[in-house]
């Protein structure tokens, strides 16, 4: 017991090597390569350095892994659960592309989507512990999430004024995009308001030594970005991901039908207000609620569920059940959009497509609610999970989530950080856009890293 904590003591003690100082740097310099490339682009930088972090972040995950000193135990058995379940996703993947034909570098750029967030997880728990460089690390990840918050709030002054530089497509509100501004379709108001979002709780949860209004203040600023950028799928998204959390902290049956009673009250109040009140606040929900779209073979759900109606005629053996058509070859991310949007660099590297994907895009096209809400978008993550990789896949996936779920989510903000990415993959592919899963990830393994260190505090104090 006595060399247990002397161990851990000592892995407390070991921020004092350089080794520490460099891999957290380049964990830095590695969010930011994934941060920051969609402004460099929209100031002329080219277009390929929205691929660096695909570079840096296995790189990086690469040198910490095979250069920390670290000898905390929980650490070292935490990151090897984590780089199974890694290995178990990739070996899905890579047997999904062997068996469909597809390009290696679809293989190679799903693999990097999907497993990139944990790569930098895993990186950043493995590094030894220092309340120092933890503090560093943390107000730089702030620093980074405040910027992108005053842009989105300087562009939503300056935009309508005609000051700010619109980029080509899309309205005013969907180029309220902080830094992930890219013009219309890019999904960048969603992604930046739902990253302010998350650090304006973390803030208000972790400095609690500040007055109330101080920490109040960038939860404020968040929830006006998402207003006034017509972000509405976030509040959406946020609050499924409040409501599951709620049911997991229910252990009473009347507390639930309590909760379920003021929950459903809500929802027609609200649902009320949509039909019967006009105002500019509600406007944008209230395609949502056109009353001849909805029940089961309604156009909404035939819209949303589309991929289950076309792709099963392309599973045309027991292996496509188990592993899919192939990565982006349905409804990824990166068979949706990536190898859309960069059709010119990525075919002559011997890119694939399915036809499947034109078909779904097809009832994009051709209806309108896709148009008006990505809320009937038949192209989402979790659909495109099954499609790509197919059962054996989607429960490998589950399986890194699980890990994720009981062994790094210390707290009820670590839980939901989880249920709310997990309800954005109902709605489109934000749980597959990079930064989003990197902060995540950051964010998830800041609150492991601060419950850890004053674990070892404890353990020190004991000693002593």
């Amino acid at each position: 017991m006595i060399r247990d904590q002397l161990t851990l003591s000592n892995a407390h003690k070991q921020y004092q090597t350089n080794g520490f100082v460099n891999n957290s740097t380049m964990i830095l310099i590695g969010f930011a390569t994934a941060f920051f490339p969609r402004l460099l682009v929209a100031i002329g930088a080219p277009t390929v350095v929205n691929f660096v972090h695909f570079a840096v972040i296995p790189s990086v995950f690469l040198t910490t892994v095979l250069t920390t000193k670290v000898r905390d135990r929980k650490k070292i058995a935490l990151a090897h659960q984590l780089l199974i379940g890694l290995f178990i996703l990739l070996t899905c993947i890579v047997t999904s592309a062997v068996l469909n034909k597809a390009g290696v570098i679809n293989a190679a750029l799903q693999v990097l989507i999907f497993l990139e967030p944990f790569m930098l997880l895993v990186a950043l728990i493995s590094i030894p512990l220092s309340a120092d460089r933890l503090r560093t690390v943390r107000y730089w990840l702030l620093g980074f999430a405040l910027f992108n918050l005053l842009l989105a709030i300087a562009q939503s002054i300056l935009l309508p004024l005609g000051i700010y530089p619109k980029p080509v497509g899309g309205t005013i509100q969907d180029n309220i995009g902080g830094v992930f501004g890219g013009g219309g379709g890019s999904a960048a108001n969603y992604i930046a308001a739902t990253i302010s979002i998350y650090f304006s709780l973390y803030f208000f949860n972790q400095f609690k030594h500040l007055a109330t209004w101080v920490r109040l203040l960038p939860l404020i600023g968040a929830l006006y970005q998402t207003q006034v950028s017509d972000s509405k799928q976030v509040f959406l998204a946020l609050a499924v991901g409040w409501g599951l959390l709620s049911l997991t902290k229910l252990k009473k049956p009347r507390r639930l039908f309590l909760y379920l009673t003021i929950v459903l009250a809500i929802a027609f109040a609200f649902r009320w207000a949509l039909l019967n009140v006009e105002s500019d606040i509600l406007s944008p929900y209230q395609n949502w609620i056109n009353r001849p779209i909805w029940g089961l073979g309604g156009l909404a759900a035939n819209t949303k569920f589309a991929a289950f109606r076309l792709i099963p005629p392309y599973l045309t053996s027991p292996f496509n059940w188990l592993f899919g058509l192939g990565p982006g070859h349905t409804a990824t991310r990166l068979g949706g959009w990536v190898m859309r949007d960069y059709s010119d660099l990525l075919s002559p590297l011997g890119a694939t497509i399915h036809p499947v994907t034109a078909e779904l895009w097809h009832v994009v096209r051709t209806v309108y609610l896709p148009q008006q809400s990505t809320i009937y978008f038949p192209l989402y993550t979790w659909v495109g999970i099954w499609g790509d990789f197919g059962l054996v896949g989607l429960g490998a996936y589950l399986y890194l989530g699980w890990i994720v779920w009981q062994k790094v989510c210390v707290d009820d903000f670590g839980q939901f950080l989880i249920l709310s990415t997990a309800s954005f993959g109902f709605i489109l592919t934000q749980m597959e856009e990079p930064v989003y899963m990197l902060t995540v990830a950051c964010l998830l393994a800041l609150r492991w890293l601060e419950t850890r260190e004053r674990q070892l505090n404890r353990h020190a104090e004991t000693i002593a």
